[in-house]
């Protein structure tokens, strides 16, 4: 096993530090192209819009309602019981099913449209990118890592470099790429001022699994959410933090 390997240090010059900022721009480039070139999103009804964030409502009550007395509970679980058994909040009351087909929706040909164009801009960059690395810095050893690593990192590190004897250390020019093409999403947070868009992300996932898409081709009918969240309320007993705090504290200290 090759420990050690004379590098030039003009390699992190005219190697390194070119392939990271050409990837840190491009990314930047593509965000911004991304966001220009995507939809505004279609403002929803006001009776569709009502009645999901009365569903929202409902669920952050059956969620978080042990931070309130008994009197606020057993008024809270009444008028939800009350408001999910009744029409009130539903976006169509006439219980007739309205089936579209979903293929002369605009909203779905605009989720195709930007989904194709998503592709498109990831594709596209990428492809150039690792074209150009290939092209001038092929077979390159770019950097040598000042800590050690088991030999199942060598496949990943030395992609492009035929030497089955060098140390897993070393870091080829194209790897180098792929490196910095899965850890760069910090760094455009950071550059874009949005440190909190992981965050983000994940919470707009988890409201999208607690919300379903009411109302969709194959989703389920608003009457049935309705019906199944008034029943997980009616099975509620209250169960306040408070309850013995004074006793808690003085076991603690």
């Amino acid at each position: 096993m090759i420990d050690d390997l004379l590098l030039d240090p003009q390699l992190k010059y005219w190697m390194l530090l070119p392939i990271t900022v050409a990837m840190v721009l491009v990314g930047l480039l593509r965000s911004n192209v991304t966001y220009l070139l995507t939809s505004k999103p279609k403002i929803e009804p006001v009776k569709n819009a009502r009645e999901k964030s009365f569903l929202k409502r409902a669920a952050a009550f059956r969620q978080n309602y042990s931070v309130l007395n008994a009197d606020e509970f057993k008024t809270r679980k009444a008028y939800y019981l009350e408001k999910l058994k009744s029409d009130e909040f539903l976006a169509k009351k006439d219980g007739v099913e309205d089936i579209k087909n979903p293929l002369a929706d605009g909203s779905f040909n605009d989720a195709l449209m930007n989904m194709a164009k998503g592709n498109m801009m990831n594709f596209i960059p990428q492809t150039l990118i690792m074209a150009w690395v290939n092209f001038f810095f092929a077979g390159s050893v770019v950097m040598k890592l000042p800590f050690s690593l088991t030999e199942g990192f060598k496949s990943m590190l030395q992609s492009g470099v035929n030497t089955p004897d060098l140390s897993v250390r070393y870091v080829s020019a194209i790897s180098w790429y792929f490196v910095n093409l899965l850890g760069l999403k910090p760094v455009y947070s950071i550059l874009m001022n949005d440190p909190q868009s992981a965050q983000a992300l994940v919470n707009q996932q988890q409201n999208q699994q607690m919300m379903p898409n009411l109302g969709a081709p194959g989703g389920p009918k608003p009457e049935q959410v309705f019906k199944a969240e008034s029943e997980s309320i009616q099975i509620l007993l209250h169960e306040s933090v408070y309850d013995g705090i004074a006793a808690r504290v003085l076991n603690n200290y």
